[in-house]
Parts: structure tokens; C-alpha cells; sequence
């Protein structure tokens, strides 16, 4: 496979989307995750690089990089998509509030 081929992941911090990054990382695609709250960027980039191998993340220090993007903004999406060979759309809007009981 082409070293350069690069994949796009919205919703990354997301369970089923979590796995789409792994499983991209093993196949040695570079792999563009976003994340809706800027934290999380930190959070995310941090726990998944800094645990490497032992989680089989191989290669997200070299090929992964995380991005803040939100559905709800227009043209949110676009810079970040351009150049990739694939898109996985798993994140999904979130309206309005909750309170926990």
C-alpha cells in the first residue's frame, strides 16, 4: 500500500470509530480523527500516542493526528477531508441538553 494513502474519521473519540482508527493505524494508513470539543483533542492525543503499542495503536505517533470539527459548523469539515482517500462519517450532531439523574 501506498505509504502516503490517508483515511478521515469523524466522531473519533467514539467507540465504533476508536476501532476504525485502530484498524486503519494496523493497516498503515495515516488517519485524520476529529473530535467536537477541543479537549478531548488533548485528551485523545495523548492517551492514544503515548500508549502506543500497548493498546495496538502501532504507528499513531507517526500517522495519526486529531483535528477539532463540528457537524453543526459549515463547512467544518472541508479543509481537513481534502486529499483523503476515504471517508468514515460516524459522528453524529448532538441537539439540545440532558441533565443526569
Amino acid at each position: 500500500m501506498d505509504q502516503k494513502m490517508k483515511v478521515y474519521v469523524t466522531g473519533a473519540s467514539g467507540f465504533l470509530a476508536s476501532w476504525l482508527v485502530k484498524r486503519h493505524l494496523l493497516s498503515g494508513y495515516h488517519v485524520i480523527g476529529t473530535v467536537r470539543d477541543p479537549e478531548k483533542i488533548m485528551i485523545m492525543s495523548r492517551k492514544w500516542q503515548e500508549a502506543g503499542t500497548s493498546v495496538g495503536l502501532e504507528g499513531a505517533r507517526e500517522r495519526l493526528t486529531l483535528a477539532r470539527a463540528d457537524l453543526m459548523e459549515e463547512g467544518g469539515f472541508d479543509r481537513a477531508i481534502m486529499g483523503c482517500h476515504g471517508v468514515f462519517h460516524t459522528a453524529s450532531p448532538v441537539m439540545g441538553s440532558a441533565t443526569h439523574p
